[in-house]
């Protein structure tokens, strides 16, 4: 049966598709545009115009229609349908199990949940709580033991606390070492030699930081005890999931669950909100035993697939890769395990059941090597009938690609189908008496809480001649770069078996360059054998004199790379190139004959080389330059390992970056963050002969460090300074209300806060998608004031327009701003050796 995939540009295509929702029409001309679903579930739209048959025809939503003559459109890759003067369409029966997540009855709930709701407003997948929080009256405990205890005393008040919470319904959390706080009066008594004394009540606000992070954790409590149990399994309030699977796989090896994730906002003014995000969380039904019986393969076959400890007979959680066969069996004696075998060993730790404990005994199977720690080369044996294949995308996609192809194809939810889903969840939450409250299942729309407004997105890019367009595409297209290097010597380094496939791929990076008005002064071209590092350093090396080198290396999933034939070039030509101080772009060889990556291929080059493809014609406010800001820590250890920056001055174009890594054993302070602030600011000064007014500061994600140790040393030197947390994690989604359905929202909304020190921005959204590209519904960015008084309108607006200039995508804008996005990339370059380490670098080596 004809899908999507057979759809070719202007040609005819007889095809079954469903009719899923009425969309925006462009143009006047267009009769009707609707967006169908093929029995192989892909969705895109089908346009049907004017001068066509069915121009006035009755489409109903959900029905199936067998076209004929429907004529096909491709335009950036992505295909669709329009109508012909021949067309037809006959209603037919399902030819699919559709399997929707959502029933009849649901979608009717979630209709009338959402009858108070006024069009053409913007929405958040916010939902607030039916009282103020500004103060919380709590019950705090001291508690105090008569013996000795093995636990440290902060372990052993989180211990407590959760187990206080097991044994009644109150919230409880930790105030401190030794110290309690419940919502409710507590008469448990704690085990020996723990006791809880001195009571009293206190009052928490939610204008104190320590406060609110408190009451924020007893708010998380108390909604995870108001979770139904019959329907979901909850091990955190940001892993709720569903017991019964919306989605079966035909292999039978995974299915996949509705899963929530919630996010608890508590704003100064104590205005609460719940934030929840739906998704679709695949769990593995099948043991890497059952695998390979059904499919009949081989552990061989299965080397270094992530595999899991099965939840339902194994007791203690755990993952990894697996590695190969063991020649031990399960009874089998082994030296590791002090010569015990592991089915004694299992016996006496309770690992498993009794009953699956005799069947393994009787069964004795061989054991497999599974390797725990990425970073080691030990392995553990583990018996295959007690682990699963993880559901990992790439394993998934390998193991059940029909499945995966239905779990990709649901995932992108658009808004109407995931404010449905969110608003039906919170619906379903009982009330919390504890607190005297309940959440609202209505989403946040403009309020006395929250008021709204739009990023003004006219005309506001800077190109060639001085010109300004809304979008980088169009405006590269009609006027060319804003400023080409100021010296544009381009060399090509090529392996020598792809040189026949480069030549048409290099006219085309010349032709776009033409296009857009930065042709190189000169071009130069050597080739390079695929062998070893130290050959393509040697070819690397002999490499001078140039602005910028263009090299086409080998996917890393290419066979000889994996098997080990060949050394992968592309980081020994970044390392190499990035110590001769030589902006370098890459291309995969696999790409030489995809049109789409030309464009962004050909911006990569111009920034590196020192152009400036756009700019912002007018950047909001009085920010003299922004300074992006990026502290890594392990994410194991927590131990701060380097900072990076990045400095972009006024009109969106980057000025400097530096990163600075810290050895091993070196532990984090302010000082890391505020010389590399220093230097940036130093690198301002010699530039522009003077130093700044106004500095913005943008942290990428939560703003850890004491601001006022990073305000220091600037005290008395007359400079503002505003400092901004770029939150990209938890964000709620954002859509917009139009004729009584969620449509994807224009990019550059924004939501501030009543104290004006908080706020959401989608960066995000129409015009570079919309419903019909089926790309899901856009997340916004938190924003949160750390420091400064600047208003928080211009502060976002700002965010906004440097998401606008990442000038290595012509197609869609980055959804974080550059000061935080190119900070990040310098850092991982840096760290990966692409580039030196401490040194202020000039331009964008790192797109």
């Amino acid at each position: 049966m004809p899908t999507q995939a057979d759809i070719e540009d202007g040609e005819r295509i007889d095809i079954t598709v469903q009719v899923v929702a009425e969309l925006d029409r462009p143009t006047s001309k267009m009769a009707k545009r609707l967006k169908v679903r093929d029995t192989a579930g892909n969705e895109f739209p089908l346009a049907i115009w004017n001068n066509n048959a069915l121009s006035d025809f009755a489409w109903e939503s959900g029905r199936w229609y067998e076209l004929e003559n429907a004529k096909g459109n491709e335009f950036r890759g992505e295909k669709s349908l329009n109508g012909s003067s021949r067309l037809s369409a006959e209603v037919v029966e399902s030819p699919v199990d559709d399997n929707d997540d959502s029933s009849a009855s649901e979608k009717a709930s979630g209709d009338q949940l959402f009858d108070t709701l006024q069009d053409n407003l913007p929405y958040l997948s916010l939902f607030p709580f039916d009282r103020d929080f500004e103060t919380l009256s709590v019950y705090e405990y001291r508690i105090e033991a008569d013996d000795a205890f093995e636990d440290s005393p902060m372990d052993a008040t989180y211990n407590l606390a959760a187990y206080l919470r097991s044994s009644s319904n109150a919230a409880v959390t930790h105030a401190g070492v030794m110290s309690l706080i419940s919502t409710e009066p507590l008469e448990a008594y704690l085990p020996d030699p723990f006791t809880l004394t001195g009571e009293t009540q206190v009052t928490l606000r939610t204008d104190d930081t320590a406060d609110n992070e408190t009451m924020v954790r007893l708010l998380q409590q108390l909604i995870k005890k108001s979770i139904s149990t019959d329907e979901y399994e909850t091990g955190r309030v940001d892993r709720i999931r569903t017991k019964e699977p919306v989605i079966s796989g035909p292999e039978g090896l995974f299915e996949a669950c509705l899963a929530y994730r919630l996010n608890i906002e508590v704003l100064p003014s104590g205005d609460a909100y719940v934030g929840v995000e739906v998704s679709h969380h695949a769990r593995s039904q099948a043991t890497v035993n059952e695998y390979m019986n059904r499919v009949n393969a081989t552990v061989d076959e299965l080397v270094d697939t992530h595999v899991e400890h099965d939840p339902e007979t194994y007791s203690t959680p755990g993952s990894g890769r697996l590695k190969g066969v063991s020649d031990m069996r399960f009874t089998d004696p082994i030296p590791d395990f002090g010569n015990q075998s592991l089915a004694d060993w299992y016996e006496r730790k309770d690992r498993v059941s009794d009953e699956m404990l005799e069947q393994l005994r009787s069964e004795n199977p061989r054991l497999v090597e599974v390797q725990y720690n990425p970073n080691s080369d030990e392995t553990n044996v583990h018996v295959p009938q007690l682990l699963r294949v993880s559901p990992r995308k790439e394993v998934v996609k390998q193991l059940a690609p029909r499945f995966h192809r239905e779990w990709d194809r649901r995932a992108k939810m658009l808004p109407e189908e995931r404010f449905q889903k969110a608003t039906q969840f919170v619906a379903g939450l009982n009330a919390l008496p504890a607190v005297e409250t309940s959440i609202d299942p209505t989403p946040v729309g403009p309020s006395i809480s929250f008021m709204s407004t739009e990023v003004d997105r006219a005309d506001n890019l800077r190109f060639g001649n001085d010109r300004t367009a809304d979008l980088p595409g169009s405006g590269l297209s009609r006027y060319g770069v804003y400023r080409r290097p100021s010296s544009f010597k381009l060399h090509y380094l090529v392996p020598e078996r792809y040189a026949d496939e480069f030549v048409e791929f290099r006219g085309r990076i010349e032709k776009q360059l033409e296009d857009i008005n930065c042709s190189p002064d000169e071009t130069s071209y050597s080739e390079y054998v695929l062998g070893r590092e130290i050959e393509y350093s040697n070819a690397a090396a002999a490499i001078s004199d140039v602005d910028a080198v263009l090299a086409a290396v080998p996917s890393p999933t290419n066979d000889f790379i994996q098997d080990g034939t060949i050394d992968d070039p592309y980081g020994e030509f970044k390392k190499a190139l990035g110590k001769q101080t030589i902006p370098s772009q890459m291309v995969r060889v696999d790409n030489l004959d995809n049109k789409w990556v030309v464009r962004n291929t050909a911006l990569g080059i111009v920034a590196g080389a020192g152009g400036v493809p756009w700019r912002v014609d007018q950047m909001p406010g009085d920010a003299d330059c922004f300074v992006g800001l990026d502290a890594t820590r392990d994410p194991d250890t927590g131990q701060f390992l380097g900072a990076s920056a990045n400095v972009v001055l006024a009109d969106g174009t980057v000025f400097v970056s530096k990163t600075q890594s810290l050895q091993s054993g070196e532990t984090f302070d302010e000082d890391a963050v505020v010389d590399v602030l220093k230097d940036v600011h130093r690198e301002f000064v010699r530039a522009e002969g003077e130093a700044p007014n106004s500095i913005v500061v943008h942290r990428d994600g939560r703003l850890f460090e004491d601001v006022d140790a990073i305000l220091a040393p600037f005290d008395g030197t007359g400079i503002d300074i505003d400092i901004l947390d770029i939150r990209k994690s938890g964000a709620p989604r954002a859509a917009f209300r139009r004729n009584e359905q969620f449509r994807v929202d224009h990019k550059g909304r924004i939501f501030i806060a009543q104290n004006d020190d908080y706020g959401f921005l989608t960066t995000t959204g129409r015009p570079e998608f919309d419903d019909s590209d089926g790309l899901g519904t856009p997340r916004t960015l938190r924003i949160v004031r750390r420091a400064g008084e600047t208003p928080m309108q211009t502060l976002m607006e700002q965010v906004y327009w440097l998401s606008e200039s990442h000038v290595g995508s012509a197609q869609r804008s980055t959804r974080l701003p550059i000061t935080t996005y190119y900070a990040d990339r310098c850092a991982e370059a840096a760290r990966k050796g692409y580039l030196v380490n401490g040194e202020i670098i000039r331009g964008v080596p790192y797109i």
